[in-house]
């Protein structure tokens, strides 16, 4: 399944913890499918002058990003006729409004790309394009520690707004990619 268009308009909704490949699945999801991409978190991030998030939180707060991003979600979720992939950022299925907005979302697929805490900090210590860029959440020394204390905050969320779990821990990214083909196709075939 090298190519596929989706025979009406969908949206796939990428979620799960930072460095679990959103972003980069997300893209590759989309040029697959020939439909549109969109990261809630660069969106966020444009509107407010193109900062970088730690930026954004030391100048507005994090309750003013928080509320941008749930806006950002909802504008794209009220989207009709649109093909497309939204990655949201990890923490957005935490905030009012976003959750409820995610599963009320018609027609959508929704998945959580999960990995372990080590594997997901191990990928944000290697990034070296968001070094620094993003806050830490609890103030943990240990990035791990830091890590599987907000995934353990976050799971139960991201589990139960999901139609399908996508265990991105050891798969690669063309992998995830077509595993998400497989369950549109066989959605699309019943």
């Amino acid at each position: 399944w090298n190519k596929t268009s989706l025979p009406h308009p969908m949206t796939i909704l990428l979620f799960g913890y930072r460095g679990s490949g959103k972003t980069t699945l997300g893209k590759r999801l989309a040029k697959r499918l020939g439909a549109d991409f969109h990261d809630t978190d660069a969106l966020v991030r444009a509107r407010f002058g193109g900062a970088e998030v730690a930026e954004i939180w030391a100048a507005h707060g994090e309750p003013a990003f928080r509320a941008m991003e749930v806006a950002v979600t909802q504008e794209l979720l009220a989207q009709t006729g649109a093909n497309q992939v939204i990655a949201l950022g990890g923490g957005t299925l935490m905030q009012a409004g976003a959750l409820e907005a995610v599963k009320a979302a018609q027609g959508a697929l929704r998945v959580y790309l999960r990995a372990p805490a080590d594997v997901l900090a191990a990928r944000i210590a290697g990034d070296e394009a968001s070094a620094g860029q993003r806050p830490s959440l609890t103030g943990a020394a240990n990035p791990t520690d830091e890590v599987a204390q907000v995934l353990a905050v976050r799971e139960p969320t991201y589990l139960a707004a999901a139609d399908k779990v996508l265990d991105i821990g050891t798969r690669s990214v063309e992998d995830g990619v077509s595993q998400i083909c497989a369950w549109l196709e066989a959605g699309h075939a019943r």
